[in-house]
């Protein structure tokens, strides 16, 4: 079959592999970009993390906190210059008041964010949807990363953390930067999809099959290899990306002994305009 320039030049975006890789896995795949992928991967040429296939969609991250209450929405429109307008900011913040003033409520059934996107649509001549919407309740910090506005940007992270120190505002900080810097998929290990492990393992074994080491071998090899993709996919085994030399678990007992308390955190959510 013919594989076309562009099919070559999505696969080369996704998985970050030459050229000739990517034509080859096509072929292989019969065309089919998914399973060119994980080609790649399986023969360790492509990187661990799929990006988005398809083009970013447009609009803003809304991030909101208040009395131990967060609410986080990601509202598209068709381009970027409307993620500039006064008016879609307004209806970011209208949605964010109505999530907190009720965070039990779903936005996506709900009659009046429905009238407010449908205002917005008037006044601006796009469309707009309501991607998705979370709320956290606790002891909620936030971040919002390429912010055009109080609250609103492209990245937005909400971390609810568990601790006894009264002051804990710039380390907050310091771990929803980390999250919105490096896109952990889980807090810890123990709480990461089993889908994503099985998956992986399974990439790592078509990765391993044809080493011709014996079994006990392929064992700690295996051990090995998911022992790194945890230390790169979850918020506690990554490095630190404010100080690379420590892990982010470490940087926690760091600041547990420093400021004499305990800290664990219970969650967090990151959204990404796009992904």
């Amino acid at each position: 079959m013919t594989i076309s320039a562009k099919e070559v030049q999505e696969l080369r975006k996704m998985s970050g592999a030459g050229m000739m890789e990517c034509k080859a896995a096509l072929t292989d795949s019969g065309g089919d970009i998914t399973k060119a992928f994980k080609i790649l991967r399986e023969k360790g040429i492509a990187k661990a993390e799929k990006k988005s296939s398809r083009d970013a969609n447009e609009g803003l991250i809304g991030v909101k906190v208040s009395s131990g209450k967060a609410s986080m929405v990601e509202i598209n429109s068709e381009t970027d210059f409307v993620s500039r307008n006064s008016e879609f900011h307004l209806l970011v913040n209208s949605i964010l008041d109505l999530s907190l003033a009720d965070i039990k409520i779903s936005l996506d059934d709900n009659q009046k964010v429905k009238d407010l996107i449908n205002t917005a649509v008037g006044k601006i001549g796009e469309n707009i949807v309501l991607r998705r919407s979370t709320t956290l309740s606790g002891n909620i910090f936030s971040y919002v990363h390429n912010s055009v506005s109080d609250g609103l940007g492209k990245i937005g992270v909400l971390i609810d953390v568990e601790t006894t120190n009264n002051d804990f505002s710039q380390i907050g900080k310091n771990l929803c930067m980390h999250i919105a810097a490096l896109s952990p998929k889980s807090v810890s290990e123990k709480d990461l999809d089993n889908e994503i492990i099985n998956a992986e393992k399974e990439i790592i074994k078509q990765q391993l099959k044809d080493t011709g080491k014996p079994d006990n071998i392929l064992e700690k090899m295996m051990v090995g290899k998911l022992k790194k993709f945890y230390e790169e996919n979850t918020l506690l085994g990554q490095k630190f990306v404010v100080d690379p030399s420590i892990s982010v678990a470490e940087y926690i007992d760091k600041v547990s002994n420093d400021y004499k308390c305990d800290i664990s955190i219970n969650k967090f959510v990151r959204y990404e305009i796009g992904s």
